[in-house]
């Protein structure tokens, strides 16, 4: 099917739900008078709201909660044209950046000192213009300033690295400069102690109740049913707007699938995705298991497990857990339910490969003691081929990948 995006919606503080424990723990330390900490980092898997959450700091808890602050928010990283969050364009002390553009330090530096009325030299450097930022911030003791870096994990790690050094560093030993830091998917490896000790939470997903309620402020009707949306969409607020104007679950998949994968440029994103649907029904993997699957579901000649895992890995929508690559809980859960729909015959291939795989590693004398690990990676792929009609894996054709391998 082909891709069809329809906008998301902006952000609209009428429809924002919940996250009231996240904004609370904000909000108290931000009103420390000598906090020991002054760094907050929230992650989350795609669709989970943290742009929105983002926003509704910037825009109305921090100006409904707080006196004498002063906040930024950049948003580093976007996840196509057809999401701005920020509506038609941002609003005072944003900064967004959008697909293919690029946001260099000064650029950065600047808005925030255009906001603060800063006088500075002729042709300033870049030390001059950290300096009088900090000897701003410092004059004003009693005030708060706040930067929001959204989408921080995602965006152009030379930035990062930029800001850490010359700005990040100075300005957090100062009492009354925060930072919240928004992202998903590998972290980046701060040195900075304040960020290094920062407060962590990760954003969790909706429940049904928070779904209705998301529709109702929405105003939507939805053809699926709340349970429905649920299921297919696993509670992350993205979908559900989307999944909403679906007539039934095939389109609902379809629809979610291409939300999923709009983060992906253009030119590789058709291939990469079906990287990504090769590898779903598996709960990890690794460069092997990555080069099998793929191979198996193309059916074609070898295929280089390593690059593959690399390019996975740079959507964002895979991480390193327990000695192996996973992918995030929306996309394995939208994936599986999405491919017996779209191809019931590679489904099925993939599983039989799966299974036949992991029955080699527990066969192996060499792997002794992680037998019972494989086989019960094997009894998974058993049910899902029970599913779809094969009661015994040992009968599966042989594909033509794997006869390719032998």
């Amino acid at each position: 099917m082909a891709e069809t995006f329809i906008p998301s919606s902006p952000y609209d503080p009428k429809k924002f739900i919940d996250r009231e424990e996240e904004i609370k723990q904000i909000i108290t330390l931000l009103r420390q008078s000598q906090p020991r900490v002054r760094a907050v980092v929230i992650d989350g898997d795609r669709g989970v709201g943290k742009t929105w959450l983002s926003l509704h700091l910037q825009r109305t808890v921090f100006k409904k909660e707080m006196t004498g602050l002063t906040s930024w928010l950049f948003s580093l990283w976007s996840p196509g044209e057809h999401y701005r969050p920020e509506g038609d364009k941002p609003q005072e002390n944003e900064r967004f950046v959008r697909e293919g553009e690029r946001l260099e330090i000064d650029e950065f530096l600047e808005i925030i000192i255009n906001s603060l009325s800063i006088e500075l030299p002729p042709n300033p450097v870049l030390a001059e213009k950290v300096d009088a930022i900090r000897r701003y911030v410092q004059s004003h003791v009693d005030n708060r300033f706040t930067l929001i870096l959204d989408s921080a994990y995602e965006s152009d790690w030379s930035l990062l690295e930029q800001l850490e050094t010359h700005f990040l560093g100075n300005l957090l030993t100062l009492n009354n400069f925060f930072i919240i830091v928004t992202g998903r998917g590998r972290p980046y490896p701060w040195r900075v102690p304040y960020l290094i000790e920062a407060v962590r939470f990760g954003l969790g997903k909706f429940s049904v109740e928070q779904i209705k309620e998301q529709l109702k402020k929405f105003g939507l009707s939805a053809f699926l049913s709340v349970n429905e949306i649920y299921d297919i969409g696993a509670g992350w607020p993205l979908f559900t707007e989307h999944l909403a104007r679906a007539k039934d679950r095939a389109e609902a998949l379809d629809i979610a699938a291409d939300i999923l994968f709009a983060v992906v440029p253009a030119y590789e994103r058709a291939q990469i995705r079906k990287y990504f649907e090769a590898l779903c029904p598996l709960d990890g993997f690794g460069e092997a298991e990555a080069a099998l699957m793929v191979r198996t579901y193309e059916q074609n000649g070898a295929q280089d497990g390593r690059s593959l895992c690399k390019k996975m890995n740079e959507t964002r929508l895979i991480s390193w857990k327990n000695g192996r690559y996973e992918m995030n809980e929306p996309v394995r859960n939208i994936l599986r339910q999405y491919l017996p729909r779209k191809d019931k015959d590679a489904w099925v291939r993939l599983h039989c490969a799966a299974y036949r795989h992991f029955e080699t590693q527990a066969n192996d004398r060499s792997m002794e003691r992680f037998r019972t690990f494989f086989e019960g990676l094997m009894q998974n792929h058993k049910e899902a081929l029970s599913e779809a009609g094969i009661s015994d894996p040992h009968t599966c054709p042989v594909s033509n990948a794997e006869e390719a391998k032998s």
